[in-house]
């Protein structure tokens, strides 16, 4: 994990990003590391990257490494991210410590033999370090690296039966955001005039892709009854397996940030795939899988909506309410501007090359 990439617009997922570090001291958290894990920690460094937490790369002077988030409480983003930590963390160190699957990132428990620490209004999570490169500029993906995605892939999905003792998040087809991403749109129009430059740029072109915005929210609400019905197993899914959250180290692929980590449809992952790669990435899947699968396009289409519209009120909403930095808030628009609007007019002719494909084979 020694190269992070705060923002890239290469990526094939949009993530939020935190760029601007927490405001404590390293003495303290390194303190409180030492304290409550028991390690000797002499350095702590701030990453820019994540969107639910801050993270930081922790040294000890026995040359052992480990990379830490610090959630803050008082934030309401990183309040949802604390909830979350329920869930995946005990699967995440089982799923390790079973042999199930190695290449993960896992929680390190502290002396009390918790998964977390709570210090006032933080919380902070130790886990192992990976060494290596993420795949965040790696873009478009080798050949080789779709195989060894699709393989991690199919060993995720075949453990499912294994997490049953874990009260795993399931997929609830939520859409609640639409009511924030139409509020958004409300103020951006009722804002005629204004000195900051990144709500000109948000007025100037939010604003003038509203129409298709509001038919892809269209299309959502319309696909929703017909995707909760849907039959197929539902398999334990990564949720966020994007480049960022991939590290290749020693010539092996390895997983890490487990925050979105849900039992849902198979196509919940296989959508971030969705594209002109989307047959050589699915045939390795089923090989690695070892049978034979059946893919609901309407539920990658509908994944596909949800995801660009859903990031988009996000970064929205952190904008108009929530960023207190600029730097942050540059960040956002960056990705609204290139991991949302830009995408828009491409998910039909994605999902048109899919569809040909799974009828072809």
């Amino acid at each position: 994990m020694s190269k992070h990439i705060a923002y890239r617009k290469k990526c094939l997922e949009g993530v939020y990003i935190l760029k601007v570090k927490y405001d404590i001291a390293d003495c303290f958290l390194i303190q409180n590391l030492n304290n409550h894990y028991g390690i000797i920690a002499e350095k702590i460094s701030f990453i820019p990257m994540g969107d639910s937490a801050y993270s930081y790369r922790v040294d000890c002077n026995n040359g052992n490494c480990y990379y830490l988030k610090l959630f803050d409480e008082k934030n309401d983003r990183q309040r949802r991210g604390i909830e979350r930590l329920e869930y995946y963390l005990s699967l995440t160190w089982n799923l390790y410590h079973q042999g199930l699957i190695k290449n993960i990132t896992y929680p390190i428990k502290n002396l009390n033999r918790d998964y977390k620490t709570k210090i006032n209004d933080l919380t902070l999570v130790l886990f192992n370090f990976i060494e290596g490169k993420t795949l965040a500029e790696s873009y478009p993906f080798s050949k080789e690296i779709l195989v060894k995605i699709s393989q991690s892939m199919a060993a995720i999905h075949q453990i499912t039966h294994y997490i049953e003792p874990f009260h795993m998040v399931r997929e609830t087809f939520d859409i609640s955001f639409t009511n924030n991403l139409e509020h958004c749109i409300s103020v951006l129009e009722g804002t005629h005039i204004s000195d900051n430059h990144i709500i000109s740029v948000l007025r100037e072109k939010v604003l003038g892709k509203k129409d298709l915005i509001y038919c892809l929210l269209d299309n959502v609400r319309n696909l929703l009854e017909f995707v909760k019905k849907d039959k197929q197993d539902w398999v334990l899914c990564h949720g966020d397996l994007w480049g960022g959250n991939m590290i290749i180290s020693s010539n092996e692929l390895y997983l890490i940030d487990w925050e979105s980590a849900i039992v849902a449809p198979r196509e919940y992952d296989i959508v971030g795939y969705v594209g002109k790669d989307f047959g050589s990435f699915f045939s390795s899947y089923k090989k690695f899988l070892s049978q034979d699968v059946s893919i609901n396009i309407e539920l990658l289409r509908f994944y596909s909506y949800r995801h660009h519209l859903r990031n988009l009120t996000n970064w929205l909403m952190n904008i108009l309410y929530q960023n207190t930095d600029e730097a942050q808030s540059e960040n956002d628009l960056e990705m609204i501007l290139y991991h949302c609007l830009n995408r828009f007019e491409n998910i039909e002719d994605n999902l048109k090359e899919a569809k040909m494909f799974l009828n072809e084979n």
